[in-house]
């Protein structure tokens, strides 16, 4: 409470509340100059703390900017009382510890956890410091230190490892940063048992070293073969003595290092693998028998996604004792996930953003109606998980799915997006709503159509200019929708109305900015089809034209992304250089961050596994370095071949990738520029019927 209201912290009164069910509870009422807030658990106290904020004080905490009174705040007129059906609410998918928090330091992950506590999370997966374990636990059965140090894969990529996709990735990690990450790692776990939150570990499955089957020939090792172009850990089969000896050495460390948890993370068989003919469902209950004995009474964590969990796993476990984390809601026919899951307890999972990427909307139909639908008509049922798979996005999605936690019934989206206009802007201001009532009808009222359907789920379009250079692209990465997934001339109109919004809202600037981004996003799909047609008439004059209002476009957005620090690449990089201990050290880990953005990989993976560009972002540095700079080269051979008529040389995008990656040059975090200043020019160049003047 100090560290997030430290003006009016000591107006509250904090306690318990007795609880005579299962169900989390808070209660709100006035207690004569306090405000008492009462929780049944500290998690269900915070959201009490956090719906007054929203709903008595019309104040907000977000991920994206707060907006709180500078004198007192209001004491309530009235109890207020609230609970949720839910045991859990979840946060934080997998590639979290990838696209978003590899190298967060600590009063960045302080502010993180604090946002998520108030937030009513009471779960959240810690992947940090695993790679100790794993080190720790392989070197008690025979691995030297340097094999274990290349096998064990850096941090941007770690997450990836612990789910069996790949390894052996640009280490070796060093010593001092695995102690360093073991360190951090024992702090977020110790903050978030401070504020009632469980920490969910990675469990043990069966990865195992390259050197383990030359060390252990006897033992039963299923090689995995590749994923998107990177070689895959070794699996162990569970049925193996071996495998029991190792889940026990490797839960003992964990507990040693980081104490036990409820509930454990394991991705058998994550997008493909193989199971080499071992029977799955013995399989499975070894895995899960390995967890039980180290850690009596907990969960078995597992996503569902594309196909997983396979029925004969299910079928060979203690369903009870499993935690699956449904993300591909969508995606199925029926809604009948008893028969799904075979039982299995699930969580509803919300995820309207893939690869950290910063596109804004999502599908919140989803969020207010079918989390609701899927609660009422399967028993099992039993959470929510916040499951972006990355983080600092979308604040008013984030805001709502929390919230629906503790909801029941659907909510009047149109009530709601009014009610958090006024407390993200400190005032019930008119153009501010109106902006959010196109926005709520367009950017987060996606439609997923049968042909966008096989396409990431509730994730709106990206931007063209983020793409791979091509007259036909329509998407920047892989298995991204291919099309608009709204009306864009409506959504338009949301930047002049924000821009005549009151120049002193708080929180105005930050959506100026991404309102503004998405606008020239949507733009660049307008424009690309144009560009294309002139290129094929050989109307050079014309082509000289519009590649040059391409080109300016993405100056006005590098322009833009400069003036606001969650928009620009040198924020993700200052996070890296504490970590290393040396030069070469600090060269391999700003390689590692950076590539994530671009290549992903190394060739294979980003060439023939089209891993490219998976993780892009509007970013300032990364679209006027690393963006425009590719155009920039397309058009240039564009109109050689216009001139000469011989075609043009394939540009290798992999190469041009890898040396922005491995560039060392440093990116400022400090703003430059006017946020209003500039939304107003993309505004008059873009929009139809915009400001003329500064408002």
């Amino acid at each position: 409470m100090k560290r997030l209201l430290p003006r009016q912290a000591a107006q509250f009164e904090l306690s318990a509340l007795p609880r005579p069910g299962a169900a989390d509870r808070f209660r709100i009422s006035p207690a004569n100059t306090h405000i008492r807030v009462e929780g049944s658990t500290i998690s269900s106290l915070l959201f009490g703390i956090n719906w007054y904020l929203k709903y008595i004080a019309q104040a907000q905490i977000s991920p994206n900017g707060d907006q709180l009174p500078s004198g007192n705040l209001p004491i309530p007129d009235r109890v207020i009382e609230g609970e949720t059906p839910y045991r859990y609410r979840y946060a934080l998918n997998e590639n979290v510890d990838g696209y978003t928090a590899a190298y967060w330091d600590w009063p960045r992950w302080e502010r993180e956890i604090d946002v998520l506590a108030l937030s009513g999370i009471n779960a959240i997966l810690i992947e940090r410091g695993t790679d100790s374990v794993l080190y720790r636990t392989f070197r008690d059965f025979g691995h030297t230190d340097e094999e274990l140090r290349d096998w064990i894969t850096l941090p941007a990529h770690q997450n990836w490892q612990l789910m069996g996709n790949l390894c052996c990735y640009n280490g070796p990690i060093s010593p001092r940063l695995l102690q360093r990450r073991e360190a951090s790692a024992k702090q977020i776990i110790a903050r978030l048992r401070e504020l009632g939150i469980t920490p969910i570990l990675p469990g043990f499955f069966g990865i195992v070293p390259k050197s383990f089957k030359t060390k252990f020939s006897q033992s039963h090792i299923v090689p995995q073969g590749e994923w998107a172009g990177f070689e895959r850990p070794d699996w162990l089969d569970p049925r193996d003595p071996m495998f029991s000896r190792i889940a026990a050495a490797f839960y003992a460390h964990q507990r040693e290092l980081f104490g036990r948890s409820d509930v454990y993370d394991m991705e058998v068989f994550q997008e493909g693998g193989d199971s080499g003919g071992v029977p799955v469902a013995a399989a499975a209950k070894a895995v899960q028998s390995a967890l039980e004995t180290a850690n009596p009474g907990s969960l078995w964590m597992m996503m569902a996604w594309q196909g997983n969990p396979r029925q004969d796993l299910l079928s060979g476990v203690d369903r009870s004792r499993l935690l699956i984390v449904d993300i591909d809601h969508d995606r199925k026919p029926r809604d009948h996930r008893q028969t799904d899951f075979q039982g299995a307890p699930f969580l509803f999972g919300g995820i309207w953003e893939f690869g950290g990427r910063t596109t804004l909307g999502a599908n919140v139909s989803n969020i207010t109606e079918r989390l609701q639908l899927l609660a009422r008509t399967n028993s099992n049922m039993v959470g929510t998980a916040l499951f972006t798979e990355g983080m600092d996005t979308n604040p008013f999605a984030y805001d709502l799915f929390t919230e629906m936690a503790w909801r029941r019934e659907p909510v009047d989206i149109a009530s709601w997006t009014s009610d958090y206009v006024r407390r993200r802007y400190g005032a019930a201001d008119p153009h501010a709503l109106a902006a959010w009532q196109i926005l709520i009808r367009t950017a987060y009222n996606i439609r997923i159509d049968e042909v966008s359907f096989n396409s990431e789920r509730d994730a709106a379009q990206e931007s063209l200019f983020n793409a791979q250079p091509g007259l036909t692209a329509n998407r920047a990465s892989n298995w991204s929708p291919e099309a608009i997934r709204y009306d864009a001339k409506l959504f338009k109109k949301a930047l002049p109305e924000l821009l005549a919004a009151a120049p002193t809202l708080k929180n105005i600037s930050y959506d100026l900015v991404d309102v503004a981004r998405q606008t020239l996003a949507n733009e660049s799909r307008l424009l690309l089809p144009e560009i294309k047609a002139v290129f094929e008439k050989e109307d050079s004059e014309r082509f000289e034209h519009l590649t040059n209002r391409w080109l300016h476009l993405m100056d006005l957005q590098e322009q833009l992304l400069s003036t606001h620090p969650a928009f620009m690449v040198g924020t993700w990089l200052k996070y890296v250089q504490p970590w290393a201990s040396t030069p070469e050290e600090l060269g391999r880990l700003r390689f590692d961050a950076r590539s994530l953005l671009t290549t992903w990989g190394d060739r294979n993976a980003s060439e023939r596994a089209s891993l490219h560009d998976y993780g892009n972002k509007d970013w300032s540095g990364l679209t006027g370095d690393y963006y425009k700079a590719r155009w920039q080269a397309y058009f240039n051979a564009l109109k050689q071949q216009l001139r000469t008529g011989i075609p043009a040389a394939p540009i290798d995008w992999f190469a041009f990738g890898e040396r922005w990656s491995r560039n060392t040059g440093t990116y400022t975090t400090v703003p430059t520029g006017d946020s209003r200043q500039i939304a107003l020019q993309i505004a008059q160049e873009v929009v139809r019927d915009a400001p003329n003047e500064h408002p």
